[in-house]
């Protein structure tokens, strides 16, 4: 889901509102996810049947382009995660 935020995003567990950060970063992403399998004419809107979209659009390089700028964003300070690092960069491009 990060993947579709691309104007990057920070979620800070010190703040006394992170909970509703959290959830309109989410709202934004999912969104942005469904705006997105719109463009392909994808109505899907479960979240097992979007997975099962996503990983097929994956495998076919549709999101070669969201990952690239995702990778791009995590070396400034656009994103700002809390979550582990092994856990932001996890997804590669593929050459189709």
């Amino acid at each position: 889901m990060k993947l579709f935020l691309g104007d990057g995003f920070m979620l800070n567990p010190t703040v006394a509102d992170f909970r509703d950060q959290v959830m309109e970063t989410g709202t934004r992403a999912e969104h942005a996810v469904l705006a997105f399998l719109e463009g392909h004419d994808i109505s899907s809107r479960g979240s097992g049947a979007v997975l099962k979209h996503l990983r097929a659009l994956h495998r076919a390089g549709a999101l070669n382009a969201r990952i690239q700028r995702h990778e791009q964003l995590l070396q400034t300070p656009a994103i700002c995660d809390p979550a582990p690092g092994y856990t932001q960069n996890v997804l590669e491009q593929v050459n189709s």
